[in-house]
């Protein structure tokens, strides 16, 4: 192998950084919405949204005053199955940002190899070869393609951090809910099981009338007829408790099988003052309204991206080796080889996928 003498490659990569700020596609603007100045009504005024999706709620469930229901609370944080997808894909959205960054910077490979060769019908017997190269290459990011391919990157894992803190708000409020009706159907129980044994002792007292000919059975029927549909609705209350128990176990992460909650009859919760404005700052922290701005931002970045393939693909590349038929060669400035190089390359006719894209 002979050295090349090294071309003139200033010229190239000046165009190359004049035309880094080529950049296409749109600029991202948040959507506005055309509001008038009051309510319809005229009492009361629009003002500007504050969005505070990203501010920590903390353990709002303990406002409920209940131990139990705290130690639930935090199993949904580490064992819920919903929750715990939403962080992997969540984990796997930050990945995907680190891997569009590097795409920004050049690659640089090693190769070191060696081979031996001969055979009965060679002149030259057994010959020995070894190589080392080291190379490098890169895509200046000319008209903007790889920036934008980080920002929507960027913007999914935003968006997956919202679908994350979503993921998580509507687990722990499925499971405040849930064991409220449970509380809740324990005190029904309690208060049907007072009316069973109020329907047992009027049942008795006409069962002695009847027996005592005061009245007529038609009274022991009523009473039987009135027992029977409370132990019904005791049953339906029964089965009711045992599918919300069910769920329950579902949002900790457990088999239902192997969890139980025992029944609090005299469960009195601590009800939380709610303040009038709930309704509208709850929308500003609400996380799927986050999810979906950001949504609209990687969207918009994947517009500059399919912009970007109207224009060609420019590459540089280096090499630098050594090779020999001994080891030692490698380490020789004698059988020092390298080159670099550029390419360009443009896409003439695609039949209108890139307008379709």
């Amino acid at each position: 192998m002979t050295i090349q003498s090294p071309p003139t490659r200033l010229a190239v990569l000046a165009l190359a950084l004049l035309m880094a700020g080529c950049a296409v596609g749109p600029t991202y603007q948040r959507p506005t919405m055309d509001v008038p100045a009051g309510f319809k009504e005229m009492q009361g005024v629009w003002l500007p949204a504050a969005p505070a999706d990203a501010l920590d709620r903390g353990p709002w469930w303990q406002l409920f005053g209940d131990v139990q229901l705290n130690a639930l609370a935090e199993q949904v944080e580490v064992s819920n199955q919903n929750v715990a997808a939403a962080v992997a894909a969540y984990a796997q959205a930050r990945a995907a940002v680190a891997v569009q960054r590097a795409q920004m910077f050049p690659t640089v490979g090693l190769n070191l190899g060696g081979d031996r060769s001969g055979g009965r019908g060679s002149t030259s017997g057994t010959r020995s070869s070894y190589q080392l190269n080291i190379g490098a290459s890169w895509e200046p990011d000319v008209w903007g393609r790889l920036r934008l391919a980080t920002d929507s990157a960027g913007a999914a894992a935003q968006a997956s951090a919202a679908d994350l803190a979503a993921a998580r708000l509507a687990s722990q409020g499925e499971l405040v809910a849930a064991y409220v009706a449970l509380r809740q159907t324990d005190t029904q129980r309690a208060l049907l099981a007072q009316t069973i044994q109020g329907y047992e002792r009027s049942l008795q007292i006409a069962q002695n009338r009847y027996d005592a000919g005061i009245v007529a059975r038609t009274d022991v029927l009523q009473a039987q007829t009135q027992l029977a549909n409370t132990r019904a609705d005791d049953l339906t209350l029964q089965r009711q408790r045992a599918q919300t128990e069910h769920a329950i176990a579902v949002l900790v992460g457990k088999a239902p099988a192997n969890f139980s909650l025992a029944a609090q009859p005299q469960w009195t919760p601590t009800v939380p003052a709610i303040p009038v404005l709930v309704p509208s700052t709850l929308l500003q922290r609400r996380p799927d309204i986050a999810s979906a701005e950001r949504r609209v931002a990687q969207a918009n970045a994947q517009i500059g991206i399919a912009q970007s393939a109207y224009y060609p693909n420019i590459g540089l590349s280096a090499s630098i080796g050594t090779g020999g038929p001994r080891i030692s060669d490698l380490f020789s400035a004698s059988s020092l080889v390298w080159a670099l190089g550029a390419s360009l390359a443009q896409t003439l006719f695609s039949a209108g996928a890139r307008g379709a894209q």
